[in-house]
């Protein structure tokens, strides 16, 4: 008995080992993959910028005196020579008065002075006056003469006193609050009386990498480019709502250091504002377009994923086993993806079946109809 049934147990073990041995193989997924292509683009980049006047300009009094007027309303816009403040004229009417006519007395006390001097210059050989006479008389011609130098100034410092009581635009732009009313004594030390700012054009300031503009002026330096081509680089600006702002500016500045503490570059763009849509002070996206195109390498949207490691695609070696590579991505123009580092062109990414594979899996390849790309 006991050797019948081990004679099932192994012809069971050999039943067994033989249906093991038949099993199928295991069934290979099939995945579709996208070519990774090399691209000529334009390279954009964004910063967060603020923007400042061109031109910012603290209106003070020049002479003292008690405000007659103020001739702007606040907030509007002035042109360039427009009257803001009016002070009392009436003391530098004055002053501008009594210089005249010291100028008209010098002038006569001139007058007669050079008379005398040419008299004595004809009298002194015929011995009628002595040498120290004619020395007085010189003395007196030179005095005469700078007295009627000293008198021109005072007019004409009376008469910049007296243009100063109108207080006028030194540029075209949006005024200020007025910090004075009418009534008020005004003079230099009364401070800012308001401001006034350019407001066409308008700068954008923002902050650029150390190793972003190094990229950018290595790009231009390959091409044979100078780094200065850098302002040949578009500008736009996304509002705050999202909006992207109608005028195009170009980049009219880059200082001359990069900062020890951030280790970035200060920029500065200059964007047209002929509706005075921009405001100084507004905080907005600077959006930078290249002009001159480069290639870059690129793989579609969809197959790129992320974990805890970053951003990863999966491609398809030439032995059909599906690899991991870690990407370094730049930006996203419609359905592609710039890759900076991570994955060449030529490369074959997986773009469809992916929760179905993983790193070293062999799979079935089909290529993507470029109609569906």
């Amino acid at each position: 008995m006991n050797n019948y049934l081990l004679g099932l147990l192994a012809g069971s073990f050999v039943f067994i080992s033989a249906c093991a041995d038949e099993a199928p193989p295991p069934r290979v997924v099939e995945v579709v993959v996208d070519e990774v292509t090399a691209e000529p683009y334009l390279p954009k980049s964004e910063y967060v910028g603020r923007l400042q006047a061109q031109e910012d300009v603290a209106i003070q009094a020049r002479v003292t005196g008690y405000l007659l007027s103020r001739d702007f309303r606040e907030g509007d816009l002035v042109e360039a020579g427009d009257v803001l403040y009016t002070i009392d004229s009436s003391e530098f009417e004055a002053a501008l008065a009594r210089a005249i006519a010291d100028r008209a007395a010098a002038v006569a006390n001139q007058a007669n002075a050079d008379r005398n001097f040419k008299r004595g210059k004809e009298l002194l050989p015929k011995g009628a006056i002595s040498e120290s006479e004619m020395d007085n008389l010189t003395a007196k011609k030179l005095e005469a003469d700078a007295r009627i130098e000293s008198a021109h100034a005072q007019v004409t410092s009376a008469e910049v006193n007296l243009a100063f009581t109108h207080m006028t635009a030194p540029i075209s732009g949006r005024i200020g609050r007025s910090m004075v009313s009418p009534g008020d004594l005004v003079g230099p030390n009364s401070g800012n009386l308001t401001s006034l700012v350019s407001i066409d054009p308008i700068q954008a300031l923002f902050q650029v990498s150390e190793d972003t503009y190094v990229a950018a002026v290595t790009e231009r330096m390959k091409k044979g480019l100078n780094a200065d081509a850098l302002i040949n680089i578009e500008v736009t600006l996304e509002m705050t709502d999202g909006v992207i702002y109608p005028e195009v500016g170009k980049i009219d500045y880059f200082a001359n250091r990069i900062d020890a503490d951030t280790g970035t570059l200060e920029a500065r763009a200059l964007i047209p504002n002929p509706h005075s849509v921009l405001v100084p002070g507004q905080y907005v996206r600077v959006i930078l377009q290249d002009t001159d195109l480069v290639e870059g390498v690129f793989v579609p949207q969809s197959a790129v994923q992320a974990d805890q490691q970053g951003s990863f695609v999966l491609l398809v070696d030439g032995s059909s086993t599906v690899a991991r590579r870690n990407v370094e991505l730049g930006d996203r123009f419609d359905d592609m993806v710039l890759v900076k580092k991570g994955v060449e062109a030529g490369d074959r990414a997986i773009v469809r079946g992916l929760q179905q594979v993983r790193a070293g899996m062999p799979v079935k390849v089909k290529m993507l109809p470029k109609t569906d790309a």
